[in-house]
Parts: structure tokens; sequence; C-alpha cells
């Protein structure tokens, strides 16, 4: 199996990393230890892999990457999101390059040939009516003095059907973590939708020091037919405690197209009281703070404090 530097990357990802890599060489090519302290958002290694790794890392990485450069944010954002759009449209255009060619239609049974024999078609039914089979001596047959509700085969569908139903209920009910709907008609936007991806960093349960900082990073999907504009994650458990973690109460989210996944980004600071255990939500809103997806469950990120 080839290791992980025999992976290609995109042409558009490459020349973008190149275009950082010539940056950050105008700007005296700083360690990138010296950036992360310059930065104070992000480790050295983070940044190192915004022009090593094979995937475009989130707007908020790359910014402090261009911050600890001196470069232009608007222009390096433009760029950021004409990479990221152009990376997007070629995972679509491959999946659909993917996708299974439809199987041919069965060919339709040939029609009798005009002026056939009355006899043959009388004979053919015969045939068919003779194979079929006979259930009259059997249990599952409705007898004319029997009740069409005793039939055994009600009494194994209904039931199961309930089953079924009760299944799907509790899909929906369960199955949420962080943005999936529990009534995907609750929305601002007609065909909105999201889905929770993946805890890029620090996956719940995670163990932090007390009054220490870190870059929590979630990733999530666009999973509607609504471009994501504008929108940002509100913190709903306001105010805060002694014994809670502290972060900005809205943080953004970067210009989104349906079927394309973005990764969100905070910065935390933990409490200096010990033990402590952190649960901070969100909800996705707009610029004016209303609840774009009322009906979903909060994106949040729990971790330990411990001294």
């Amino acid at each position: 199996m080839p290791g992980p530097e025999a992976v290609e990357r995109p042409i558009e990802l490459e020349a973008f990393m190149a275009e950082l890599r010539d940056l950050r060489e105008r700007a005296g090519e700083p360690s990138f230890r010296r950036m992360a302290a310059k930065s104070g958002a992000v480790s050295h290694a983070t940044l190192h892999l915004t022009v090593t790794g094979h995937r475009l890392q989130p707007w908020e990485t790359v910014r402090e990457f261009v911050r600890a450069c001196d470069g232009d944010e608007t222009e390096w954002h433009t760029r950021w999101q004409e990479v990221s759009r152009a990376l997007s449209d070629a995972r679509e255009h491959a999946a659909a390059s993917s996708e299974p060619e439809p199987e041919p239609e069965p060919e339709a049974e040939a029609e009798p040939e005009a002026g056939a024999s009355p006899d043959v078609e009388a004979g053919s039914a015969a045939e068919v009516q003779a194979e079929a089979p006979d259930h009259t001596d059997t249990d599952e047959a409705l007898s004319p003095g029997r009740p069409w509700w005793r039939s055994r085969w009600l009494l194994i569908l209904v039931p199961a059907a309930v089953v079924a139903v009760l299944a799907i209920v509790a899909f929906r009910i369960t199955s949420a973590d962080g943005t999936e709907s529990a009534d995907p008609r609750a929305m601002v936007y007609e065909g909105d939708a999201s889905k929770f991806i993946r805890d890029v960093t620090y996956p719940d349960g995670t163990v932090v020091e007390p009054d220490s900082q870190f870059v929590k990073i979630w990733e999530i999907r666009n999973t509607g037919s609504v471009e994501w504009r504008n929108r940002y994650l509100q913190r709903i458990d306001l105010p805060i405690g002694p014994a809670d973690c502290a972060t900005p109460e809205r943080i953004p989210i970067n210009h989104t197209f349906p079927r394309q996944s973005v990764q969100i980004t905070v910065t935390v600071r933990t409490p200096s009281k010990t033990p402590a255990d952190c649960k901070v939500r969100w909800k996705m809103v707009d610029s004016s703070g209303r609840v774009l997806m009322p009906g979903y469950r909060p994106l949040y990120f729990e971790v330990r404090v411990r001294g």
C-alpha cells in the first residue's frame, strides 16, 4: 500500500499550497513554531499541514497562516473560496461519473400473431390456470366462513408494520449527533438541511488542562438545496459560570454550497477551577440572530478539565 507521500493532491490544491509557500518565503520563511506563537490560535503542526497536507484546510486555519506571514486576508479569503468551490465541483463530477448505468428494460413479450387460432389462445389460458397452485386446502386461504381479520398473513404483517414504524420514529429521534434533525419540516428556508460529519479536533470526552486554550473544529455538511451565506453558530448556554469554558458568543460559518462540507472553528479557554466538565452548545443562526434550523439538535463539544 503506498504511503501518504504517494497520494497526489488535486491540481487546484497543489497550486494553492504553492502560493502559500511563496507567501511564507516572502515573509522571511519564519518557522512554523514562530508562526503559531504569533497566531496564538493554532498549533505549529496545523500550520504545517496547511502547505503539506492532502486536503484543503478550513479558512480559519489558512487565515492564521496568512496573518502570521502578514498577507492580505481579503485577497486570500477570495482565493480560498475559489479553491474550495473548485474542489467541491471536482468531487461532485467524480461522484456523478462513478454512478452505474441503468439496466436495460426487459423486452416486452411478443403479441400473438394476427389470425391465430382461437383454440390456441384458449389452450394457453387453460395451461396457465392449470399451473396455478391450489391453496384451498391450506390455512392461508380465506374460507367463506372465516373472517378476513383472522388470516394468518394479517396476524404476521400487521405487527411487523408496527415495529417498522416504531423503528423509523426511534431512528429520527436518536440518530442525532449535533445536526441531525428531529423534525426536518421545522426550517426557515425550504430545502435547508445539514448533517454532522465528525469532530476534527478534541472529540467528546477529551481531557484538557485547566486555564488553557485549545481550538475545537467540527465538520458538517450542507445536505440541502440552500446555499449557506452569512451564517453563524450562536452559543446558547449563556451566561457562563466560573466552571464553564469561555468562547466567543458567535462564530462564523464559511460560505457553503449544497452538498459541500465545511469545517467550523472556535477558540476555547478552559476554566481554572478543577475538576470541571464543559459542554457548550450551538445553534445555526443568520446575521440577525434568527435560528435557521429550530427542529435540529444543537451542535456541541464536551471536554473534561483536569489538573
